[in-house]
């Protein structure tokens, strides 16, 4: 009962009635959601927040792939990873405080970061973070070219 047609697609007759033409809106139906999958976006964290706390523990586990995971894509970031690793990485940092600002629009926020320590030492930061796909991101490095990564303010 199963015939191969063009291009692959399974021309089926007799099969609970379903005619040629419905099993091939299935198929690109089901491909489709299957393609897109069920993500509203990115593979970054979905919300601002989100992404400092994420950017905090990347520097807790000295982990640089995790930290690459945050640096908006197509920034070259290896060297200011490495240097924030070196001088923060591992001190058990704990979020204190986050104040998150829209300066530019829904996708750019800049983020104060204040974080405790072990021992009660502070930590200080102001991360620039922009949303691609839904997800958001640490600007770190630079853009290809030596472009800036993103607004900045003047």
């Amino acid at each position: 009962m199963f015939r191969i047609g063009i291009g692959g697609l399974c021309c089926i007759r007799g099969w609970w009635g379903v005619k040629k033409r419905t099993v091939g809106a299935l198929f690109v139906a089901g491909a489709l959601v299957l393609g897109t999958g069920c993500s509203s976006g990115g593979d970054g964290p979905e919300s601002e927040r989100a992404a400092v706390d994420a950017y905090v523990e990347a520097l807790n586990s000295r982990d640089a792939d995790a930290m690459a995971d945050l640096v908006t894509p197509g920034n070259e970031a290896g060297d200011e990873i490495a240097t924030l690793i070196k001088g923060h990485g591992g001190l058990g940092l704990k979020v204190a405080k986050a104040d998150i600002r829209h300066e530019f629009g829904p996708d750019f926020a800049s983020a104060d970061v204040v974080a405790r320590g072990k021992g009660g030492k502070e930590y200080k930061a102001k991360l620039t973070l922009d949303r691609e796909g839904g997800s958001w991101y640490v600007a770190l490095g630079e853009a290809p070219g030596g472009a800036s990564p993103k607004p900045t303010s003047a």
